[in-house]
């Protein structure tokens, strides 16, 4: 299956439990600086241009939002899981706590978590945004990735 047929599948069919889709098909690609891709920006296929598609998804009932990026993988493929972080606002921006040097109002009152993987020659990630008052997030995006990785082993 080509890459492109792929994200069409997600436009067409992937419907997470609770989220909406906002791009709807529209571009939203950050670009790395030419020192890392080199080479690879010259060819449609292999640059991030022919090879990425990305997603925002928000959930209403929880003021969540789901930054989703699907990238076909070059070389080899590996069934792994890529990286994992989170940022609390309670746990890094508190006058409360043992990290309270760090602590300045500036910052905004979020919380964000980020989970990637990579499965069936493709290459996901997702970053879950949320208000600091939302306590759940990586049980939400847990959940998200689920129904990536369930919507990926019936449709790749």
């Amino acid at each position: 299956m080509s890459f492109q047929t792929h994200p069409n599948k997600f436009d067409e069919k992937f419907k997470p439990i609770g989220f909406e889709e906002l791009l709807q098909g529209n571009e939203n690609i950050l670009t790395a600086p030419d020192s890392i891709l080199g080479d690879q920006q010259e060819d449609a296929e292999t640059s991030i241009f022919g090879r990425q598609k990305n997603y925002i998804y928000k959930n209403k009932s929880n003021g969540t939002i789901i930054l989703m990026s699907v990238s076909k993988r070059l070389g080899a493929h590996h069934e792994q899981w890529q990286h994992s972080i989170y940022y609390s606002n309670a746990r890094y921006n508190s006058p409360d706590n043992d990290l309270k040097a760090y602590y300045a109002d500036i910052y905004p009152p979020i919380n964000a978590y980020h989970y990637s993987f990579e499965k069936l020659g493709y290459s996901v990630s997702c970053i879950l945004v949320s208000n600091s008052s939302y306590d759940s997030g990586a049980n939400t995006l847990a959940e998200f990735v689920k129904q990536v990785d369930i919507f990926l082993q019936g449709n790749v």
